[in-house]
């Protein structure tokens, strides 16, 4: 990995950093484009470059670039110079380890999830309520060939998740956007004790969830586990055991939180 180079390249080579706004408000402006263009590279682990780094945060090519420089110079972010391509810094890596209830959930989990993963065949994973989004946190995969993959760090939509509506039907609030539209499942969910995603994120592959109970904390669940997997091993007649099989480890989760 290179050293960012002091350059204004069309190419996305960075530049000596410049001020990102003037005043406070534009200070704040530059502080929510920066955290924008981060929350890019964290879904892009192998790097992107400028231009789609651009499009993706909804900023002009120049702002960008400039942008990416000052995170570069402060370990935020790197760019290779053999690519041309930008990626998540060391910077990173560090405050995501001081976020200590996550880390405390994933350690707590890891071990269920791996039982969890050799009775069911399957790959499951761990995800945590972020706003009106669900964030993964963990991942154990199964030794399948065809396999799901929920990448740690990526978000994906509660309303038509597994994890999402598994805590929704626990009563997990705010109810995001599009609640409305799913409150008959909601109601089956609760009665049944597991939440199904039905190729509605990735078609050809199912989900089955269960939420965390919040253990020793107070107030509604805000993760949930799930097994998931393509749609000829997740089959009809598997679902109410892998139901209960995710059913089982979240509770137990809950139990030693």
């Amino acid at each position: 990995m290179t050293t960012p180079p002091s350059s204004t390249s069309a190419a996305g080579t960075p530049s000596a950093p410049g001020p990102d706004g003037a005043g406070t408000a534009g200070g704040v402006q530059a502080v929510l484009r920066a955290l924008d263009l981060m929350a890019v590279l964290t879904t892009m682990p192998d790097g992107i470059g400028l231009s789609d780094a651009a499009r993706r945060a909804g900023l002009a090519a120049s702002t960008a670039h400039r942008l990416l420089n000052t995170l570069a110079n402060r370990g935020w972010a790197r760019f290779d110079g053999g690519t041309g391509l930008w990626q998540i810094g060391p910077e990173a890596f560090v405050t995501g380890q001081a976020f200590d209830p996550a880390r405390h959930l994933v350690q707590t989990a890891r071990p269920v999830m791996q039982r969890l993963m050799e009775r069911s065949g399957e790959t499951v994973n761990l995800a945590i309520r972020s706003d009106d989004r669900m964030l993964y946190l963990a991942q154990v995969e199964c030794a399948e060939m065809m396999r799901a993959f929920a990448r740690p760090g990526a978000r994906v939509p509660m309303v038509s998740t597994g994890v999402g509506k598994a805590l929704l039907a626990a009563g997990s609030l705010p109810a995001p956007a599009g609640t409305e539209t799913i409150v008959p499942e909601l109601d089956r969910i609760r009665s049944q004790g597991w939440a199904l995603d039905d190729e509605e994120q990735s078609v050809g592959l199912r989900c089955v969830a269960a939420a965390i109970p919040a253990g020793r904390a107070s107030g509604s669940p805000r993760a949930a586990i799930s097994i998931s997997g393509p749609t000829a091993r997740i089959s009809d007649d598997r679902l109410a055991l892998l139901g209960r099989m995710v059913g089982d480890a979240a509770a137990e989760i809950g139990r030693a939180l």
